[in-house]
C-alpha cells in the first residue's frame, strides 16, 4: 500500500520558474484524493514555502512541503525540519560565488529569500515567475540576519558550466552541491536534501520504502530515489536521472506525474 508519494515541481510538475495557475487543477483533484485516502503528498523543491503554496493553492493545507532543496519541511505552516549553514561556511560560499563572473545569488532564510539588487535578473524572475517572498539588501553578508538554509548561484542557462572549472572542487566536501536545472547550482548543508527530507518522513511516520512513490527530473532528484519503492524520471530529465529511476514517465507537458496519480 501507497502511504507516501513525494515530487518535485520545476520541469517534474511545471515548467522552471512558473508561479500560481501553471499546475493543471486536475493535480488538485488527486492530491485532495489521496489526502482522503491517508496518503501523504509532498512536494518537494527547491522553492521556498510560499511560492510552493501558491502553486498548490486550492489544496495547500493538504500537503507536506520539502523547501529549499530539502533544508526545510513543513506540514502546512508548522516547521517540522530544519537544517542550516553555519554563519562561516554560508559567508565563505557567498564570497567564492561573487567571484564567479555572469552569476547571481539568492540567500535562502528561514523567514525568506534575499539577493543583492532589485535591478537584476534573478530578483525580477523570482518575484515575478516563482512568486517569492524575497529581499534585496545590497550585501548578503552584512545584511542578512536570518538562519540561511541554503545559498544558490543563478545563471539563466550556463550555472553548471561556470562554476565547474573552480568552485564545485573547493566546496563539494563542505556542503551538498547539487543541480537544479540549467539555472542553479544549490548549496545546502552537508546532512540537508531532498533525500533527507523523504528519509524524514519515513522515520515520523513510519513509512518504508516500498511504501513510498517519488518523482523527479534533475540531479538534485535523484538522492530520493534509492528511498522509494518505485522512483519515476520525466521522459524530459536529464539522462542519468532516467538510468537511475525505475520508472519512466511521460514529459510535464503532458502530465506525466498526473496519470501516475491517476492510477493508484
Amino acid at each position: 500500500m501507497i502511504k507516501l508519494i513525494v515530487s518535485d515541481i520545476d520541469g517534474t510538475l511545471v515548467g522552471d520558474g512558473q508561479g500560481e495557475g501553471a499546475l493543471n487543477p486536475e493535480y488538485y483533484k488527486v492530491v485532495h484524493e489521496l489526502s482522503e485516502r491517508g496518503i501523504k503528498f509532498m512536494a518537494c523543491s527547491g522553492r521556498q514555502r510560499l511560492s510552493i503554496a501558491k502553486l498548490f493553492r486550492p489544496v495547500e493545507d493538504e500537503i507536506y512541503y520539502a523547501c529549499d532543496g530539502g533544508s526545510m519541511v513543513f506540514d502546512s505552516e508548522k516547521l517540522l525540519f530544519a537544517k542550516v549553514l553555519d554563519r562561516e561556511t554560508a559567508n565563505g560560499i557567498i564570497r567564492d560565488a561573487a567571484e564567479i563572473p555572469q552569476c547571481d545569488i539568492m540567500v535562502c532564510g528561514t523567514k525568506r529569500a534575499y539577493c543583492r539588487s532589485e535591478d537584476s535578473e534573478l530578483y525580477r524572475w523570482m518575484v515575478n515567475g516563482y512568486g517569492y517572498d524575497i529581499q534585496a539588501v545590497g550585501s548578503l553578508i552584512d545584511n542578512v540576519e536570518d538562519d540561511i538554509v541554503k545559498v544558490s548561484i543563478y545563471h539563466h542557462d550556463k550555472a553548471e558550466e561556470l562554476t565547474n572549472p573552480w568552485f564545485r572542487p573547493k566546496w563539494q566536501d563542505k556542503v551538498k552541491l547539487t543541480l537544479a536545472g540549467i539555472q542553479w547550482l544549490d548549496c545546502v548543508p552537508p546532512e540537508a536534501g531532498k533525500g533527507s527530507a523523504v528519509s524524514f518522513m519515513q522515520k515520523k511516520f513510519h513509512i518504508r520504502a516500498e511504501e513510498t512513490i517519488v518523482f523527479g527530473d534533475n540531479q538534485n532528484d535523484i538522492e530520493m530515489f534509492s528511498l522509494a519503492g518505485k522512483s519515476y524520471a520525466v521522459s524530459n530529465s536529464r539522462e542519468e536521472v532516467r538510468q537511475a529511476a525505475s520508472h519512466v514517465c511521460d514529459s510535464y507537458m503532458k502530465d506525466g506525474v498526473l496519470k501516475v496519480l491517476q492510477n493508484i
